[in-house]
Parts: structure tokens; sequence; C-alpha cells
């Protein structure tokens, strides 16, 4: 008879603490969304960290377009209509511009002198008098050699290895242009050992690497990602980052995979442009319906939260990327 009650007990203390344990996370996550709803950008606009926000996401499309050797011309109209706007709201608020809102100037002028060059008339949507405001805003900022777009060499990526750290760091950018050659099984290899160096959460080392060689899944899985249209010409492999949530204990550690993943994520990009090894990281912040289309395509696991899609290749001989202006340390950095 002890035993049973001891057993009773064992079984009832085990429902009460999943209960506890349940109401928590639920808890915990109905306070996640109220705190996300509140503060992104899905239903509010109004702050200067969400303008610039707004800002940063629409200069970064025009970035992207002047990549193209052809441009359509008026290329990203409603992007240039909406940072007009954006750059007035900031304004109408604060005088002082952050680095991101001058690059948004810088580049706004940029696309106007593009649009110039080849008599292409954007004047339904810019005006002359739009374009020489924000050259009298930027004043001794605004420069005639500005470029969304930095030129590169291949050989520059040969002497990777031999680079400080600093210059390391500095070196990495995100290269949408392949030749359509593969990298080869043994550079893959040798990334991903580089790449397992990455620290995580009680050395749990949940992240798990997908290789996709197959040209049909590459192009499906890119097109249902989204973002890399126009750029996928001579892509041949992928790769996808994931991380296992079955490593995962508490409800503090919810988000968890989250940033050991993102921890991952950077030292795989790194350790990819360590072998010379041409990648861009495709964003994958996507809602369930499309992860499980992705996880059918795959044979991933349920268990596993995609990370990150990052096509890779060789990089031609000359190739282009955007600019992505950095912030200065007196932006981002605060002593408490």
């Amino acid at each position: 008879m002890n035993i049973i009650k001891s057993k009773l007990k064992v079984f009832y203390i085990s429902i009460a603490s999943e209960a506890v344990s349940f109401v928590r996370l639920a808890l915990n996550y109905y306070l996640d969304f109220v705190s996300y709803k509140k503060h992104s950008l899905i239903f509010n606009q109004s702050s200067l960290n969400q303008i610039e926000a707004k800002l940063i996401l629409n200069y970064h499309s025009l970035e992207k377009g002047m990549l193209f050797k052809k441009m359509k011309p008026q290329f990203g109209k409603e992007k240039v209509i909406q940072m007009h706007n954006l750059i007035e709201r900031y304004l109408n608020i604060k005088s002082e511009m952050t680095s991101q809102v001058l690059v948004s100037m810088s580049l706004l002028c940029k696309y106007y002198e593009i649009h110039q060059k080849v008599n292409t008339d954007i004047s339904s949507y810019y005006s002359d008098e739009k374009y020489l405001f924000y050259k009298k805003k930027l004043d001794k900022k605004y420069d005639e050699n500005f470029s969304g777009v930095v030129f590169n060499n291949k050989a520059n990526l040969n002497d990777i290895q031999n680079l400080s750290f600093m210059k390391f760091v500095d070196s990495r950018k995100s290269i949408r242009e392949f030749t359509g050659e593969l990298v080869s099984i043994n550079i893959i290899q040798k990334v991903i050992k580089l790449a397992n160096t990455s620290p995580s959460v009680c050395n749990r080392q949940s992240s798990k690497v997908y290789l996709v060689n197959n040209k049909d899944k590459v192009r499906h899985l890119i097109n249902l990602q989204g973002g890399f249209k126009g750029y996928d010409n001579n892509l041949e492999q992928l790769i996808i980052l994931t991380n296992d949530i079955n490593y995962f204990y508490s409800v503090g550690e919810r988000y968890q995979f989250f940033i050991d993943g993102g921890i991952y994520l950077m030292n795989l990009l790194y350790a990819l442009n360590y072998y010379g090894v041409a990648n861009c990281p495709a964003n994958w912040a996507k809602e369930h319906n499309k992860e499980n289309v992705l996880k059918e395509i795959t044979n991933i696991p349920q268990n596993e939260k995609v990370i990150c899609l990052i096509p890779i290749g060789i990089a031609p001989e000359k190739y282009r990327t955007t600019l992505s202006k950095r912030r200065s340390i007196d932006e981002n950095l605060y002593i408490i």
C-alpha cells in the first residue's frame, strides 16, 4: 500500500510540475506576443526607431536593385515614394540624422542621378526640388561619387586567410553573383569544421547544416524564400542551417535555439568567407506554412527550426555587392 501511495505521490507531483510549466510557457508566450505587437513594425510605425527601420528596409531594396548591370527604368518606385514619406516624418520629429538616414538620402540622390543620366523621367514621384532638398540636407556629406554598390575582384577572396581579424571581418560581404561552378565537398567539410567552433549554451551544439545540391530543389527553396529574385541564374547550391529544439528544456530557453543558431550562422558565414566561398545569407523569417513546405522538400524533421538559407557558389572574376552602410559606435553603444 505504501508503495502505491509513493508512486501516486510521484505521479501527482510530476503532473503538477508539468501543469505549472505549461502555464508558465503559455504566459510567457502571451507576454512575448504583447511585447512584439506593441513594439514591432507590424501595427506601429511611429517612433524614430521604427521609421529608421522602415527606411533601412527600403533603401536596402534600392541597393539590391542597383546591383543589376541592366537596371530597370523607375525600379523601386514604390520604395522611393515610401522613403520620401519616411524621411519627412523623421525630420518632423528630429533634425539630427543618424548614419542610416544620411545613407538613405545619399541613395536617393544616387537614384535620381542614375535616372537623369539615362534621360528617364521620374518627376511623377521624385521631383527636382526633392533631390535638391536632400543634397542640401546632406551638405558636406553629399558625395557625387557615392554609390550603393561596391565593385569587387575575385582575387580579393584569395588573400582573405592572410588578413588581420579586423580586416577579415570587414571583408565579409553578401555575394549574389555566381559562376555556376560547384563548391567541392572537401571545401564544404572544411567550412563546417571551422563553423563548429561556434559557442553554444552549455556546449549543446544543436545546430545542423544541410547542403542542397539538387538544382530543382535549390530553385524551389530559394523561390519559397522569396528574397533572391533576379540573382539565381547561376545558383546551384544552397545551405540550410537549422537548430534542434530537442536540446532545450526550460521556459526561459524558449528562444535559445534562435540565439545559438544565430551565433552559429555568423561563424558559418565567416568560415565560408575564410575559404573563399561566395555566399549570401537569405533571411528565413517565415510562418509555419512555408516552413512546413521547406521541410517536405528536404525531409528536415519537425523538431528542427530553420535559421537561415545560404546560397553558395564560386564568385566570378568581378562582382558587385551592396554598400550596406554600418552604424558608428555612438549610435549603438550605451554605458550603464
